[in-house]
């Protein structure tokens, strides 16, 4: 459910700034549960709603594309630079708008 939740957030703020990628060739991915979400051009700033996200997403090399994350995303030490945009207990819709991202993951 959960990836369906942030799948949907991810499509709903990237239609908020359709502007912000740049060109270049369309991504599709699915999730678990079969649905699919596309960009037209990767993710130039990108917002991360859990730790382990923020890691991976450092460890792919796509660090400086973050934008902001969720509170408790200390690691890489870069990580911890940060804007925080809430956590588990809850998330700040406001600052995720404010931050422009063309992708929440």
């Amino acid at each position: 459910m959960f990836h369906t939740a942030a799948l949907f957030v991810s499509i709903f703020l990237f239609s908020l700034f359709p502007s912000a990628t740049a060109s270049g060739a369309s991504i599709s991915v699915r999730d678990d549960s079969g649905h699919v979400a596309t960009l037209p051009a990767p993710a130039q700033r990108i917002v991360s709603l859990a730790p382990h996200i923020t890691e991976l997403l450092f460890d792919i090399g796509a660090g400086r594309q973050i934008v902001a994350a969720s509170d408790y995303s200390d690691y890489p030490e870069a990580a911890q630079r940060l804007p925080r945009v809430g956590g588990v207990f809850g998330l700040d819709l406001e600052r995720i708008v404010a931050a422009r991202p063309d992708l929440v993951a």
